[in-house]
Protein backbone atom coordinates (compact mmCIF):
# COMPACT_ATOMS: atom_id res chain seq x y z
CA UNK A 1 0.00 0.00 0.00
CA UNK A 2 2.60 2.30 1.11
CA UNK A 3 4.25 2.09 -2.94
CA UNK A 4 1.16 2.43 -4.29
CA UNK A 5 0.76 5.68 -2.53
CA UNK A 6 4.16 6.18 -3.23
CA UNK A 7 3.77 6.31 -7.29
CA UNK A 8 0.52 8.81 -6.95
CA UNK A 9 2.48 11.21 -5.32
CA UNK A 10 5.34 11.19 -7.98
CA UNK A 11 2.73 11.19 -10.63
CA UNK A 12 1.31 14.02 -8.67
CA UNK A 13 4.43 15.82 -8.52
CA UNK A 14 5.75 14.87 -11.76
CA UNK A 15 4.76 18.50 -13.44
CA UNK A 16 6.63 19.93 -10.89
CA UNK A 17 9.96 17.59 -11.28
CA UNK A 18 10.16 18.40 -15.22
CA UNK A 19 9.01 22.17 -15.08
CA UNK A 20 12.78 23.40 -15.12
CA UNK A 21 13.49 21.34 -18.45
CA UNK A 22 10.10 20.99 -20.56
CA UNK A 23 6.68 22.60 -20.89
CA UNK A 24 3.36 21.35 -20.69
CA UNK A 25 -0.40 22.40 -21.39
CA UNK A 26 -0.07 23.97 -24.73
CA UNK A 27 -0.15 21.06 -27.36
CA UNK A 28 1.33 17.54 -27.50
CA UNK A 29 4.66 16.19 -28.89
CA UNK A 30 4.77 13.03 -31.09
CA UNK A 31 6.93 10.84 -29.60
CA UNK A 32 6.24 8.29 -32.74
CA UNK A 33 4.11 7.43 -35.27
CA UNK A 34 3.61 4.11 -37.08
CA UNK A 35 4.32 3.52 -39.97
CA UNK A 36 1.40 1.63 -40.61
CA UNK A 37 -0.60 4.97 -39.73
CA UNK A 38 -2.08 7.40 -42.32
CA UNK A 39 -0.52 10.15 -40.04
CA UNK A 40 2.91 8.92 -40.18
CA UNK A 41 2.79 11.22 -44.05
CA UNK A 42 1.79 14.31 -42.29
CA UNK A 43 3.24 13.78 -38.79
CA UNK A 44 7.06 13.60 -37.51
CA UNK A 45 8.62 12.58 -34.51
CA UNK A 46 9.04 15.86 -32.37
CA UNK A 47 6.30 17.79 -34.47
CA UNK A 48 3.78 19.02 -31.86
CA UNK A 49 -0.04 18.90 -32.18
CA UNK A 50 -2.05 22.02 -31.26
CA UNK A 51 -5.44 21.03 -31.78
CA UNK A 52 -8.35 19.09 -33.55
CA UNK A 53 -11.36 20.62 -35.18
CA UNK A 54 -10.29 23.69 -34.26
CA UNK A 55 -10.15 23.15 -30.11
CA UNK A 56 -6.68 23.15 -28.11
CA UNK A 57 -5.98 19.89 -26.48
CA UNK A 58 -3.47 19.99 -23.41
CA UNK A 59 -3.39 16.42 -22.60
CA UNK A 60 -2.99 12.91 -24.23
CA UNK A 61 -6.69 12.47 -23.02
CA UNK A 62 -7.78 15.00 -24.85
CA UNK A 63 -6.45 13.54 -27.89
CA UNK A 64 -7.63 9.92 -26.90
CA UNK A 65 -11.56 11.67 -26.15
CA UNK A 66 -11.53 14.36 -29.46
CA UNK A 67 -10.91 11.27 -31.71
CA UNK A 68 -13.80 9.08 -30.01
CA UNK A 69 -16.04 12.05 -30.49
CA UNK A 70 -15.06 12.76 -33.68
CA UNK A 71 -16.29 9.58 -34.94
CA UNK A 72 -18.58 10.25 -38.12
CA UNK A 73 -22.09 10.62 -37.02
CA UNK A 74 -24.62 9.51 -39.74
CA UNK A 75 -26.22 12.93 -40.03
CA UNK A 76 -26.87 11.86 -43.84
CA UNK A 77 -27.26 9.15 -45.71
CA UNK A 78 -27.86 8.28 -48.62
CA UNK A 79 -26.44 5.94 -52.20
CA UNK A 80 -25.77 6.85 -55.46
CA UNK A 81 -25.38 4.83 -58.35
CA UNK A 82 -21.69 4.74 -60.33
CA UNK A 83 -22.17 2.64 -63.21
CA UNK A 84 -23.55 -0.96 -62.13
CA UNK A 85 -22.39 -0.37 -58.60
CA UNK A 86 -23.97 1.60 -55.69
CA UNK A 87 -21.91 3.23 -53.27
CA UNK A 88 -23.25 4.36 -49.60
CA UNK A 89 -22.37 7.95 -48.64
CA UNK A 90 -22.22 10.01 -45.49
CA UNK A 91 -21.36 13.17 -44.09
CA UNK A 92 -20.82 14.74 -40.74
CA UNK A 93 -21.67 18.36 -41.11
CA UNK A 94 -18.56 19.81 -41.06
CA UNK A 95 -18.95 22.25 -43.85
CA UNK A 96 -17.07 25.20 -45.27
CA UNK A 97 -17.92 28.02 -47.26
CA UNK A 98 -16.61 27.76 -50.99
CA UNK A 99 -17.00 30.34 -53.48
CA UNK A 100 -18.86 29.62 -56.44
CA UNK A 101 -15.73 30.54 -58.83
CA UNK A 102 -14.28 27.41 -56.89
CA UNK A 103 -17.42 25.28 -57.54
CA UNK A 104 -17.47 26.52 -61.05
CA UNK A 105 -13.95 25.53 -61.73
CA UNK A 106 -14.33 22.10 -60.07
CA UNK A 107 -16.85 20.97 -62.66
CA UNK A 108 -14.36 20.21 -65.19
CA UNK A 109 -12.54 18.09 -62.82
CA UNK A 110 -14.75 15.08 -62.77
CA UNK A 111 -13.86 11.93 -64.81
CA UNK A 112 -16.34 9.47 -65.91
CA UNK A 113 -15.36 6.07 -66.51
CA UNK A 114 -18.51 3.93 -65.37
CA UNK A 115 -17.96 5.28 -61.79
CA UNK A 116 -18.62 8.33 -60.35
CA UNK A 117 -14.98 9.51 -59.13
CA UNK A 118 -12.77 12.54 -58.59
CA UNK A 119 -9.31 13.12 -59.48
CA UNK A 120 -6.14 11.69 -57.35
CA UNK A 121 -5.59 14.13 -53.85
CA UNK A 122 -9.12 15.94 -54.33
CA UNK A 123 -12.47 14.95 -52.01
CA UNK A 124 -15.76 14.94 -52.87
CA UNK A 125 -18.39 17.55 -51.40
CA UNK A 126 -21.92 18.20 -51.39
CA UNK A 127 -24.00 20.75 -51.01
CA UNK A 128 -25.42 21.61 -47.03
CA UNK A 129 -28.52 23.00 -46.31
CA UNK A 130 -29.12 24.67 -42.97
CA UNK A 131 -31.80 22.00 -41.78
CA UNK A 132 -28.91 19.90 -40.91
CA UNK A 133 -29.44 18.19 -44.36
CA UNK A 134 -26.91 16.94 -47.42
CA UNK A 135 -27.80 16.67 -50.51
CA UNK A 136 -26.06 13.58 -52.30
CA UNK A 137 -27.67 13.42 -56.28
CA UNK A 138 -27.71 10.15 -57.62
CA UNK A 139 -30.28 8.65 -55.31
CA UNK A 140 -32.34 8.30 -58.24
CA UNK A 141 -31.50 6.51 -61.13
CA UNK A 142 -29.99 9.18 -63.53
CA UNK A 143 -27.16 9.75 -66.04
CA UNK A 144 -23.92 9.45 -64.64
CA UNK A 145 -23.53 13.34 -66.15
CA UNK A 146 -26.71 14.51 -63.75
CA UNK A 147 -25.26 13.09 -60.63
CA UNK A 148 -22.21 15.21 -60.67
CA UNK A 149 -23.89 18.32 -60.56
CA UNK A 150 -24.10 19.10 -57.47
CA UNK A 151 -21.14 17.24 -56.63
CA UNK A 152 -17.52 19.43 -56.53
CA UNK A 153 -14.31 18.03 -56.25
CA UNK A 154 -11.84 20.25 -54.56
CA UNK A 155 -8.26 20.49 -52.58
CA UNK A 156 -8.60 19.72 -48.74
CA UNK A 157 -5.60 21.92 -47.80
CA UNK A 158 -6.85 25.12 -49.46
CA UNK A 159 -11.02 24.16 -48.33
CA UNK A 160 -9.51 24.33 -44.36
CA UNK A 161 -8.49 27.68 -45.04
CA UNK A 162 -11.98 28.71 -45.90
CA UNK A 163 -14.42 29.73 -42.90
CA UNK A 164 -16.39 27.15 -41.37
CA UNK A 165 -19.80 26.24 -41.79
CA UNK A 166 -22.45 23.39 -40.88
CA UNK A 167 -23.59 21.82 -37.51
CA UNK A 168 -20.98 19.03 -37.24
CA UNK A 169 -18.46 21.08 -35.71
CA UNK A 170 -18.31 20.84 -32.04
CA UNK A 171 -20.10 23.66 -29.97
CA UNK A 172 -21.69 24.74 -32.95
CA UNK A 173 -24.61 21.67 -33.27
CA UNK A 174 -27.80 23.74 -32.13
CA UNK A 175 -26.02 27.01 -33.63
CA UNK A 176 -27.93 27.48 -37.37
CA UNK A 177 -25.66 30.93 -37.85
CA UNK A 178 -23.07 28.75 -38.28
CA UNK A 179 -24.38 27.54 -41.69
CA UNK A 180 -24.53 30.65 -43.54
CA UNK A 181 -22.26 31.58 -45.86
CA UNK A 182 -21.86 35.08 -47.92
CA UNK A 183 -23.52 35.56 -51.04
CA UNK A 184 -21.05 34.17 -53.40
CA UNK A 185 -20.39 31.04 -51.15
CA UNK A 186 -22.33 28.05 -50.36
CA UNK A 187 -21.72 25.14 -47.72
CA UNK A 188 -20.16 22.31 -49.21
CA UNK A 189 -19.56 19.50 -46.62
CA UNK A 190 -17.07 16.38 -47.60
CA UNK A 191 -18.59 13.18 -48.97
CA UNK A 192 -17.40 10.54 -47.33
CA UNK A 193 -17.76 6.58 -46.95
CA UNK A 194 -19.48 5.07 -44.04
CA UNK A 195 -17.35 4.70 -41.17
CA UNK A 196 -14.99 6.94 -42.06
CA UNK A 197 -14.35 10.85 -40.29
CA UNK A 198 -13.26 13.90 -41.34
CA UNK A 199 -10.92 15.59 -38.85
CA UNK A 200 -8.70 18.39 -38.81
CA UNK A 201 -5.55 18.32 -37.08
CA UNK A 202 -2.95 21.60 -36.61
CA UNK A 203 0.49 21.42 -35.72
CA UNK A 204 3.54 22.88 -35.91
CA UNK A 205 7.11 21.57 -35.94
CA UNK A 206 9.43 23.95 -33.83
CA UNK A 207 12.30 22.28 -33.53
CA UNK A 208 12.81 22.04 -37.09
CA UNK A 209 15.62 23.60 -38.59
CA UNK A 210 13.98 25.90 -40.88
CA UNK A 211 11.45 26.41 -38.49
CA UNK A 212 14.19 28.16 -35.95
CA UNK A 213 15.90 29.90 -38.50
CA UNK A 214 12.48 31.66 -39.61
CA UNK A 215 11.86 32.52 -35.73
CA UNK A 216 15.58 33.77 -35.39
CA UNK A 217 15.77 31.26 -32.33
CA UNK A 218 19.23 29.16 -33.87
CA UNK A 219 21.22 30.60 -31.63
CA UNK A 220 18.87 31.88 -28.44
CA UNK A 221 17.82 29.83 -25.91
CA UNK A 222 14.60 29.06 -26.03
CA UNK A 223 13.04 27.11 -29.29
CA UNK A 224 9.88 28.06 -29.28
CA UNK A 225 6.61 30.69 -29.12
CA UNK A 226 4.67 30.54 -26.61
CA UNK A 227 1.64 31.73 -29.59
CA UNK A 228 1.17 29.16 -31.94
CA UNK A 229 -0.62 31.06 -34.16
CA UNK A 230 -0.02 31.71 -37.81
CA UNK A 231 3.86 30.23 -38.14
CA UNK A 232 6.08 29.28 -41.65
CA UNK A 233 6.97 26.17 -39.30
CA UNK A 234 3.01 24.69 -38.74
CA UNK A 235 -0.13 23.71 -40.78
CA UNK A 236 -3.34 22.23 -40.94
CA UNK A 237 -4.24 19.23 -42.34
CA UNK A 238 -7.10 16.53 -43.21
CA UNK A 239 -7.31 13.21 -42.19
CA UNK A 240 -10.03 10.99 -43.34
CA UNK A 241 -10.35 7.73 -42.26
CA UNK A 242 -11.64 5.41 -39.31
CA UNK A 243 -10.64 7.22 -36.60
CA UNK A 244 -10.59 3.81 -33.88
CA UNK A 245 -7.89 2.84 -35.18
CA UNK A 246 -5.52 5.74 -35.56
CA UNK A 247 -6.41 7.13 -31.72
CA UNK A 248 -3.51 4.70 -30.63
CA UNK A 249 -1.12 4.57 -33.54
CA UNK A 250 0.12 8.15 -32.48
CA UNK A 251 3.00 8.12 -28.91
CA UNK A 252 2.27 11.55 -27.39
CA UNK A 253 3.55 13.34 -24.39
CA UNK A 254 2.49 16.50 -23.22
CA UNK A 255 5.73 17.57 -21.72
CA UNK A 256 8.49 18.95 -24.53
CA UNK A 257 11.46 20.64 -24.09
CA UNK A 258 11.84 24.15 -23.33
CA UNK A 259 14.71 24.24 -25.66
CA UNK A 260 15.84 22.30 -28.83
CA UNK A 261 19.26 20.84 -27.68
CA UNK A 262 17.63 18.97 -24.78
CA UNK A 263 15.79 16.99 -27.66
CA UNK A 264 18.32 14.21 -26.50
CA UNK A 265 16.04 13.81 -23.86
CA UNK A 266 12.79 14.31 -24.85
CA UNK A 267 11.69 10.80 -24.52
CA UNK A 268 12.71 11.07 -20.75
CA UNK A 269 9.07 12.45 -19.34
CA UNK A 270 7.26 10.27 -21.52
CA UNK A 271 9.02 7.08 -20.11
CA UNK A 272 8.51 8.15 -16.59
CA UNK A 273 4.88 8.71 -17.42
CA UNK A 274 4.43 4.91 -18.49
CA UNK A 275 6.49 3.69 -16.12
CA UNK A 276 4.39 5.67 -13.15
CA UNK A 277 1.28 4.51 -14.85
CA UNK A 278 2.75 0.85 -15.23
CA UNK A 279 4.23 0.75 -11.38
CA UNK A 280 0.88 2.10 -10.37
CA UNK A 281 -1.45 -0.24 -11.96
CA UNK A 282 0.93 -3.15 -10.97
CA UNK A 283 1.14 -1.78 -6.65
CA UNK A 284 -3.02 -1.69 -7.14
CA UNK A 285 -3.41 -5.25 -8.46
CA UNK A 286 -1.15 -6.48 -5.69
CA UNK A 287 -2.79 -4.37 -3.09
CA UNK A 288 -5.94 -5.89 -4.08
CA UNK A 289 -4.81 -9.47 -4.66
CA UNK A 290 -3.37 -8.75 -0.78
CA UNK A 291 -6.94 -8.13 0.47
CA UNK A 292 -8.06 -11.54 -0.20
CA UNK A 293 -8.47 -13.78 2.51
CA UNK A 294 -6.07 -16.28 1.60
CA UNK A 295 -2.81 -18.19 3.17
CA UNK A 296 -0.27 -16.31 3.60
CA UNK A 297 -1.86 -12.93 2.69
CA UNK A 298 -2.82 -9.78 4.62
CA UNK A 299 -6.18 -10.19 3.57
CA UNK A 300 -6.80 -13.42 6.12
CA UNK A 301 -6.17 -10.54 8.99
CA UNK A 302 -8.62 -8.66 7.95
CA UNK A 303 -11.08 -10.81 7.25
CA UNK A 304 -10.72 -11.99 11.36
CA UNK A 305 -10.34 -8.25 12.39
CA UNK A 306 -13.73 -7.07 10.10
CA UNK A 307 -15.81 -10.39 11.95
CA UNK A 308 -14.74 -9.01 15.61
CA UNK A 309 -17.12 -6.34 15.34
CA UNK A 310 -20.10 -7.98 14.23
CA UNK A 311 -21.70 -8.87 17.45
CA UNK A 312 -24.21 -11.48 16.82
CA UNK A 313 -21.09 -14.05 15.84
CA UNK A 314 -19.31 -15.56 18.76
CA UNK A 315 -15.63 -16.64 19.14
CA UNK A 316 -16.08 -20.74 17.33
CA UNK A 317 -18.48 -19.41 14.54
CA UNK A 318 -15.81 -16.37 13.49
CA UNK A 319 -13.30 -18.79 13.48
CA UNK A 320 -15.23 -21.65 11.22
CA UNK A 321 -16.52 -18.72 8.93
CA UNK A 322 -12.29 -17.66 8.43
CA UNK A 323 -11.48 -21.39 8.12
CA UNK A 324 -14.46 -21.93 5.42
CA UNK A 325 -13.40 -17.96 3.63
CA UNK A 326 -9.71 -19.24 3.79
CA UNK A 327 -9.80 -22.14 1.90
CA UNK A 328 -12.34 -21.08 -1.23
CA UNK A 329 -10.79 -18.14 -1.61
CA UNK A 330 -7.27 -20.18 -1.83
CA UNK A 331 -8.88 -22.79 -3.92
CA UNK A 332 -10.57 -19.59 -6.15
CA UNK A 333 -7.58 -17.99 -6.48
CA UNK A 334 -5.09 -20.88 -7.56
CA UNK A 335 -8.18 -21.62 -10.45
CA UNK A 336 -7.53 -18.38 -11.67
CA UNK A 337 -3.76 -18.35 -11.27
CA UNK A 338 -3.69 -21.48 -13.25
CA UNK A 339 -5.89 -20.34 -16.66
CA UNK A 340 -4.28 -16.87 -16.49
CA UNK A 341 -0.84 -19.22 -16.86
CA UNK A 342 -2.24 -21.31 -19.15
CA UNK A 343 -3.48 -18.57 -21.73
CA UNK A 344 -0.32 -16.84 -21.74
CA UNK A 345 1.32 -19.98 -22.52
CA UNK A 346 -1.14 -20.78 -25.23
CA UNK A 347 -0.69 -17.04 -26.66
CA UNK A 348 3.15 -17.10 -26.51
CA UNK A 349 3.77 -20.53 -27.21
Amino acid sequence: MEFCAACVLMALLLPLVLCPLYVSGDGLIVMGVSQSSSLSRSLSVHDVILSVDGLNIRKTDDWMKMLAQGTVEKTSSHEFLGGSQSYGVTNSGKGYCVPNSWMDASKNLWQINDKLSCPDELIVFGKFSCNGSAYFPGTDKVSDKKQTEDLYCLIAKDVVKLKKCGNGWRGTEDDDSNCTCLEEEYCLVPVLTPGFSWIEISYTRPYSLECLQKEGNLSSSHATNDNFGPSPCGGTFVYVGDLSSTASSVKLSPYRPRWAFFLLIADVPYILENCLSCLLHVSAALAAVNCLPVYFLDGDAILETALRYVAWFNRRQQRVIIKVCRFLWTVLSIIMFSRFLYSVTVYYG
